[in-house]
């Protein structure tokens, strides 16, 4: 299929568009260079949307409204224009439920697809995502998982204020997964959600970083098991030097 995914310089998107060349699809990708004014050209010929593309750390709230909730609505509205409707999926957040400037704005982005999708009949499916980690995720940025992953593996300090604070999470690639499986299903269902999700508290979270570390040190893997420990430990690999991967 081809596919235009955007925010395709983004976290979740670079191992989205690996994938779905993998896969053999055809990927269009807009990005920051890009303006809403191409939009109509790049989605000639595009079969599925996927809207990844968002703003959540701004110099200014006002960036939330244009970068999440406006370009949700010029994608819209020029998919509309469009003779063949391409799916679409949209990545947005649990923070859509809550009242703040970043929720607000995603919840606006989640009712102009709903709107689309009711006045075009565009097969349209919103994932609300908690937390997601994995590898190419920005420290120090928007992901606690990237940032202790970062810090723990170059020997930079860690702040817990809360060691039972419990986070919600989804690996990146159950992410990319779960969205290249709906672009051969025919179902209409709107509110999709990643499986499987992990729970986990700040303090367990360290204390499992903290062991890969030191497995460094003593030649001794730590049992990274299936699903949580594994993409974890996935995760955490990814953010050492290239000199840190021989024992000592």
């Amino acid at each position: 299929m081809k596919l235009l995914i955007t925010g395709a310089d983004g976290f979740i998107a670079k191992t989205l568009c690996i994938r779905a060349v993998e896969l053999n699809h055809s990927v269009v990708a807009f990005t920051r260079d890009n303006s809403l004014s191409d939009l109509p050209a790049m989605l000639a010929g595009v079969e599925a949307v996927i809207h990844l593309a968002g703003i959540n750390r701004p110099q200014n709230e006002t960036e939330f409204t244009t970068g999440n909730a406006d370009l949700t609505h010029s994608l819209c509205d020029a998919i509309a224009q469009l003779p063949t409707k391409p799916l679409l999926i949209l990545a947005s957040s649990t923070q859509a439920a809550q009242d703040n400037a970043y929720g607000r704005s995603k919840l606006q982005a989640e009712q102009a697809v709903r709107a689309l999708a009711a006045n075009s009949g565009v097969r349209s499916h919103i994932y609300r995502l908690p937390n997601v980690f994995g590898k190419w995720c920005k420290p120090n940025y928007n992901s606690v998982v990237a940032t202790f992953c970062h810090n723990i593996a170059q020997d930079l300090p860690i702040q817990i204020n809360d060691p039972a604070k419990i986070l919600d999470l989804v690996y990146v690639d159950d992410v990319v997964n779960t969205c290249l499986e709906l672009l051969g299903n025919s179902t209409h269902t709107m509110d999709q959600a990643v499986q499987p999700q992990y729970s986990c508290t700040l303090g367990a979270l360290a204390s499992h970083l903290q062991a890969f570390k030191t497995s460094r040190t003593t030649g001794v893997t730590e049992p990274v098991g299936t699903h949580f420990i594994r993409a974890l430990y996935s995760t955490y690999i990814s953010y050492l030097k290239p000199e840190q991967f021989s024992y000592p």
